[in-house]
């Protein structure tokens, strides 16, 4: 029995699952309003820029291969939400970023994707804005990366924020990774800039969610600080300890080898 072009490629998917998703560390920490379906699926079309992308180019995938390599069937269930889950990211990933213009301060706002299209066929486009290129590209040595398939075992989305926070606060190949930060940075993070939690119930839901999993599925060891003056919290301090082999480190040293990102201002000489 002959397979279609489509079939052919849907095949060719699980070879995807080595690429390095390689985003800008500012990107870390920027959509914690998210769930976890749509960070992964964020993820996903990050892994379609490659060293050879340009700033301008369309990306093409179908809503096939995404259910494949989230392991879902096609039912129309899982189609729609898909779609839903496109949905989300085009209405949910603003961003803003701090600037200053003649000596006066400020902020752009911006978005993402430029454009996103799906189809009555399940094919989706999408491109990324002229704004955000430069943190999609990856900044001159101010990148984070991690396979598709290390973050396909992971549930939670506060697992998947911390995995990311994590790689972008870790420098070349230390073992042990600090992260700071006070109660607000740490709620915007998980949460985005909306929501806010009492601190106890804060650490409990998001925190101890999030470092168990990655201490469960990665075999890291995790240890929270509570920053306090006197009996208030003010903020944490995070020791992620990586005992994996081989390391994050040792994936990042490959990506920088044999890298599958480009820099924005290659394009723009």
């Amino acid at each position: 029995m002959k397979k279609g072009k489509s079939e052919n490629a849907f095949e060719g998917l699980m070879s995807r699952q080595d690429y390095l998703v390689v985003q800008a560390n500012d990107l870390a920490k920027a959509f914690g309003n998210l769930k976890a379906f749509e960070h992964k699926l964020l993820d996903y079309c990050f892994s379609y820029v490659t060293k050879e992308s340009n700033v301008t180019d369309t990306f093409l995938v179908t809503t096939k291969e995404v259910l494949k390599h989230f392991g879902l069937n096609a039912s129309g269930y899982n189609y729609e939400r898909v779609a839903r889950g496109f949905k989300a990211l085009n209405e949910n990933t603003a961003l803003y970023f701090a600037i200053e213009k003649n000596g006066k301060k400020g902020i752009r706002m911006g978005q993402l994707f430029s454009m996103i299209e799906f189809m009555e066929n399940g094919e989706v486009s999408f491109k990324f804005s002229e704004f955000a290129a430069p943190y999609v590209f990856a900044l001159r040595s101010q990148f984070f990366s991690f396979k598709l398939a290390e973050l396909a075992q992971i549930k939670s989305k506060y697992a998947i924020i911390l995995m990311k926070l994590w790689e972008a606060n870790r420098f070349k190949n230390q073992r042990v990774t600090t992260i700071q930060g006070d109660l607000d940075d740490w709620q915007d993070w998980f949460l985005g800039e909306e929501r806010r939690m009492p601190p106890a119930i804060f650490a409990r839901n998001c925190l101890k969610v999030g470092a168990e999993e990655l201490e469960k599925k990665l075999g890291v060891d995790v240890y929270l600080n509570v920053v306090k003056n006197g009996r208030k919290v003010i903020g944490y301090e995070m020791q992620i300890t990586d005992n994996r082999q081989p390391t994050t480190a040792e994936v990042i040293q490959h990506a920088t080898e044999n890298s599958h990102q480009t820099d924005i201002y290659d394009f723009l000489d």
